[in-house]
């Protein structure tokens, strides 16, 4: 079971460059200032939503994995933030309003992620790999 650290540092790694990806990939008006203010602002979000998934259901047995590790919140997740990032943002185009929202479910996603690599899974016994 992967620690706390781990999924702080995998949610950041996985999500800050995408975040910063989506933000050059729709904004019409480049600034390095305003990256750097959308980074500053989603890295913590990307930190909660890296941790939630463990604050909801705590992690005090190896049957810890209930719904909120569940393929079904993987896949949900993952639906949520494609439609954040291509149609979110877009709408949003010169806000730093949808950024933080898309770091936060990709720090979620990057935990389930993480955790369906494990030897446990996420519920239902299903690994990743």
């Amino acid at each position: 079971m992967p620690g706390r650290t781990v999924h702080i540092i995998g949610g950041v790694v996985f999500s800050i460059p995408i975040v910063g990806v989506s933000y050059w990939g729709f904004s019409e008006d480049l600034s390095y200032l305003q990256l750097l203010l959308i980074i500053a602002i989603s890295a913590p979000c990307t930190v909660f939503g890296a941790m939630l998934p463990d604050l909801i259901e705590r992690p005090t047995g190896p049957d810890h994995r209930k719904f909120f590790h569940s393929w079904f919140m993987l896949s949900m997740f993952f639906i949520a933030s494609f439609v954040t990032c291509f149609v979110l943002i877009p709408s949003y185009n010169t806000s730093i309003f949808p950024y933080p929202i898309f770091a936060f479910l990709l720090g979620y996603l990057s935990h389930l992620l993480l955790d369906a690599t494990t030897k446990k899974g996420l519920k239902g016994n299903d690994r990743l790999f």
